[in-house]
């Protein structure tokens, strides 16, 4: 009933036991993306190895004819667990777990089934006997059409896991190419071992070639695993990664194709255009009721039958490595809620520039005059209050459109600003309003490329506040690093209170702590709009203030 040993059983027996040894090596990595589904496909394997090695040695044909289920089992199951480890590795889980797999499972059963029922009806193959082959039980019959049938399907199965991770290969960048084209390509080896038994050519037709190939199969699995960590890094994690950051950047995000159709989208896309993902993709951008123009890469619309909403929306390129444009990323932020600030800040400065400035100048000015005409000491005093804190309210009013320009720089320009001069400028009105004396160290030749009315801004509002409170004289230098300028405003004062700078540094008032006026808040802003940043040293010897500006000094 057994024959003697002989090398295609030794030599499958051999890939069973290689297989096991993979197979403990892969066993610490059993939680990682596709591991236990690779684990088990390594199983398979082993079980196909075994059991064929084993049935090369059974020369009694009632027996032999059981050892092809086991056969068979690993042979179907080695295509399916192939496939469904590189959906998943590759980061489609979601498919691996989908009612269609659950039916490919359910095929592969049924084909296991069919082969060990096949002495009863002999649809899978017909003339079953031994014919020896080097000393093995090998064994020969006519083949069937469902044999056929079932090989197909398993190349298919096969064929499907290697476009997958082709497609990784391609998409996926350098991290992860040597790892997915080595298991690509590692049913390559089988392949023809397993062509070469089913149309009984080649110098042994008999010999199923296929298990005695898996050291090859194997080999390049082991050069994914041992040399390119193929579990520490899984493209699942990339592409996961990609489809949650799309799916929580809380902005809609469309992507088509040359041809304008609706490739891919997030759900806050499809909540905007109020339908359902899977009736969305496929359709042209067109279709939909969103005004887009792919050649303009800022645009804005306004969307909603019921409720309204605007949409600040961008469009880039998507270009192929021949830096060919094959499609476009349309990126849609609701702006609603900014575009009504804007609106309402827009008319309360208004308000302020127009209304309230005529209606506190004639107060003003009548306030002068009732002065100019009472005698008595303690009215006199009463309205010369009341006048300065009209005046200082006509400030604030001043401040505020400043505060306008700091929410749109971009529209201002920028020009080159000799910053002595410049300085100068901006002191002189300053002193003659508030007294004290301003002294500038600043080389004569030093020009910036900025803008003029935000660093205008910036600078009367550092000297304004010097003058006030830090004693009265106050210093302004410049140096240079490379195309950074640091322009320091010093004073002698007791310093600006803490309690200010610290509301200026959390970005925020409170009732319990702010700031006694906007001047620092328009230092801020300004300086963030020209794209610098400015800090504070404050002491007893006074306060420091320093603006640094980058990329505003012609370095060359």
């Amino acid at each position: 009933m057994f024959g003697a040993f002989s090398w295609p059983a030794i030599a499958s027996l051999g890939s069973g036991l290689l297989s096991l040894a993979f197979l403990a090596y892969v066993w610490p990595y059993r939680d990682e993306d596709g591991a236990t589904l690779f684990m088990t496909m390594i199983g398979a394997i082993a079980l196909w190895a075994f059991s064929y090695g084993v049935a090369l040695l059974v020369f009694d044909p009632a027996l032999r004819v059981l050892f092809e289920i086991p056969i068979w089992l690993g042979t179907c199951f080695t295509s399916l667990l192939f496939l469904a480890f590189a959906l998943e590795y590759t980061g489609r889980k979601d498919v691996v777990r989908s009612t269609p797999m659950a039916g490919l499972v359910a095929l592969t059963l049924g084909f296991v089934g069919l082969i060990a029922t096949n002495p009863r009806h002999q649809l899978v193959w017909s003339n079953y006997r031994i014919d020896p082959t080097f000393g093995a039980a090998t064994v020969a019959y006519t083949n069937e059409a469902w044999l056929f049938l079932i090989l197909l399907t398993l190349m298919i199965f096969t064929a499907g896991a290697v476009l997958v991770l082709l497609e990784t290969f391609v998409s996926y960048g350098p991290l992860y190419r040597s790892q997915t084209l080595a298991l690509a390509l590692s049913p390559l080896p089988v392949i023809p071992g397993i062509l070469l038994w089913i149309f009984d050519a080649g110098p042994v037709p008999h010999l199923n070639l296929a298990p005695l190939l898996f050291p090859a199969h194997l080999g390049l699995d082991m050069y994914a695993f041992f040399r390119r960590n193929m579990f520490e890094l899984t493209p699942a994690a990339r592409r996961t990664g990609d489809q949650t950051a799309i799916d929580d950047l809380g902005i809609g995000i469309i992507i088509v194709d040359d041809d304008r159709r609706i490739i891919n989208a997030n759900e806050a896309a499809t909540e905007i255009v109020d339908t359902a993902k899977p009736a969305f993709l496929g359709n042209s951008l067109d279709d939909i009721a969103l005004d887009i123009d792919l050649d303009s890469d800022d645009q804005r619309i306004r969307h909603g039958d019921t409720r309204r909403r605007d949409y600040a929306v961008t469009v880039s390129p998507i270009e192929d490595s021949a830096d060919s444009t094959v499609g476009h990323t349309i990126t849609l932020q609701d702006i609603t809620l900014e575009r009504q600030r804007e609106q309402r800040l827009a008319v309360l400065n208004r308000i302020l520039r127009h209304n309230l400035r005529n209606d506190l100048n004639v107060a003003s000015g009548y306030l002068e005059v009732v002065a100019e005409g009472v005698d008595d000491e303690g009215y006199v005093d009463m309205l010369e209050t009341a006048k300065r804190n009209t005046d200082d309210v006509l400030e604030l009013g001043e401040k505020a459109r400043m505060v306008e320009r700091t929410l749109e720089p971009d529209e201002l320009g920028t020009e080159s600003i000799p910053v002595a001069t410049f300085v100068d400028h901006v002191a002189e009105p300053l002193v003659d309003d508030h007294g004290g004396h301003v002294d500038t160290e600043i080389p004569d030749a030093l020009a910036i490329e900025t803008n003029r009315q935000l660093l205008e801004s910036v600078l009367d509002n550092l000297i304004e506040n010097g003058l006030e409170h830090g004693g009265g004289n106050v210093t302004v230098g410049a140096t240079t690093t490379g195309s950074t300028v640091r322009i320091k405003v010093s004073d002698s004062g007791d310093g600006i209170p803490e309690h200010e700078l610290g509301v200026i540094e959390e970005g925020t008032e409170t009732d319990l702590e702010h700031g006694s006026g906007i001047g620092l808040w328009l230092v801020e802003w300004g300086t963030t709009a020209l794209g610098g940043r400015v800090s504070y040293e404050t002491g007893a010897a006074g306060t420091t203030a320093t603006v640094e500006l980058p990329d505003v000094v012609d370095s060359e």
